[in-house]
């Protein structure tokens, strides 16, 4: 399959660093990556490309599958009304553990970097603007009868971290600047390679 990068965009409800395990047990590694309409148009292209020639490729062995409906690559985000924003949601998901053919199973992670590129350990928190690295992987659903496309992160690269006070930014204008602790801007991870496509 293809690899991608995506433009920059907003990380919405990212759980990058720990898996979720909400709704799977072995975890869960997700974000929502918010484009605008006008920076999706090149992403939208490429996928439904990949979904639609998956989907004629597949037929030839199951004519079934050209009577699917095709899911779309996006969801178009809407606001509290119902009223659409003109941005697009686009869902990266990734199992924490993958079962591999041989009974055995592999823990699986996000790499993160900063802008320059470096690995970090620094939480993606919401309302950052990152950018995604990824791999589509097509799919045909006889239960739904649709055919689609999953995209799974292979990285993020973080451009501009956003305040993490649990979307409380408020919360940082009650303080006054302090002598004492000073942050790093990233906690370097060990043991983690460059990644060369951002």
């Amino acid at each position: 399959m293809t690899k991608f990068v995506t433009p920059k965009g907003t990380a919405v409800w990212p759980k990058l660093n720990t898996p979720d395990t909400k709704f799977n047990v072995d975890g869960e590694y997700s974000v929502k990556l918010r484009l605008s309409a006008g920076d999706s148009q090149g992403l939208i292209k490429q996928l439904e490309g990949l979904r639609d020639a998956f989907q004629k490729d597949q037929s030839k062995t199951e004519p079934k599958v050209a009577r699917y409906d095709v899911a779309p690559v996006y969801e178009a985000e809407e606001d509290d009304n119902g009223d659409l924003t003109g941005f697009n949601l686009f869902k990266f998901k990734q199992n924490a553990k993958i079962k591999l053919r041989n009974g055995g199973t592999r823990n699986m992670s996000v790499p993160i970097y900063d802008s320059n590129k470096a690995p970090t350990n620094t939480e993606v928190t919401g309302g950052s603007t990152i950018r995604v690295a990824g791999m589509p992987f097509c799919y045909a659903m006889p239960s739904s009868k649709k055919v689609g496309v999953a995209l799974r992160p292979t990285g993020v690269q973080i451009i501009q971290l956003a305040a993490g006070f649990g979307g409380d930014a408020d919360a940082l204008a009650m303080f006054d600047k302090e002598d004492g602790f000073v942050a790093d801007s990233f906690d370097v991870a060990s043991g983690v390679d460059d990644l060369a496509d951002f």
